[in-house]
């Protein structure tokens, strides 16, 4: 369970997520998860993440019958709120504390190569763009996903900001399906509803009222240290 709980957090990350481009507004994406042991997928069942983004900020939502996650980013840094059966931890980091603790790794995974195609589909009613999209791990290791971006949304994370999210760093749109993995677990995440409406602000006010708060530290340690 600790290392579902610790995949499901990489992915809230992800969401950790505009020149001419689309700077308000929200996107529902479907996601699947496999490699579960089928009584975990059972008491999942479906899941579904709203990504909600407005002028530099975004707080992307996760939902399942057992569990919820909000993460909450911006140029400051980043709330997260987690719930699990009855359990509640918020993680907030500053900006200065996310960097300090990305300039502490001693082997940072190199920047994504991304080969952008001309190949096109539409999703959520919205014509995107196909990117083979090569990660560099730490053993060096390249490992090739496959995302379809939207270039008339911004990409809400093009730092690569996040564990596992480094292969949004420089990507010229929003990821609209993308799939990825840990372990022995692999989620795939595609876009059903796409919103470009006014975003009330009180959207990007998270209370923690309620939640037991951690340091990233001892969050990593009860997901087993990764």
């Amino acid at each position: 369970m600790k290392k579902l709980f610790s995949t499901l957090a990489v992915v809230a990350l992800s969401a950790l997520s505009l020149n001419a481009q689309i700077k308000e507004g929200y996107i529902v994406y479907d996601m699947k998860i496999e490699g579960l042991p089928p009584e975990q997928a059972a008491m999942i069942g479906d899941m579904e993440t709203k990504v909600t983004f407005k002028n530099g900020k975004s707080l992307s939502e996760m939902t399942s019958m057992m569990f919820t996650n909000q993460t909450l980013a911006d140029d400051k840094g980043m709330l997260m709120l987690m719930e699990q059966m009855g359990n509640k931890i918020a993680v907030k980091q500053t900006k200065e504390e996310m960097e300090k603790e990305e300039a502490k790794q001693k082997d940072k995974p190199a920047d994504p190569k991304i080969e952008y195609t001309t190949e096109t589909k539409t999703i959520a009613g919205y014509e995107c763009k196909k990117a083979i999209v090569t990660v560099i791990g730490k053993d060096k290791k390249e490992d090739k996903m496959e995302v379809w971006y939207c270039d008339k949304f911004e990409n809400t994370n093009k730092e690569g900001k996040g564990r596992g999210q480094g292969f949004m760093k420089g990507l010229k749109g929003m990821p609209f399906e993308y799939a990825g993995g840990q372990g022995g677990m692999k989620f795939k995440l595609v876009a059903k509803e796409v919103s470009v409406e006014p975003v009330a602000d009180s959207k990007f006010e998270l209370s923690t009222d309620g939640y037991k708060m951690m340091t990233m530290e001892e969050l990593k340690a009860m997901q087993g240290g990764k």
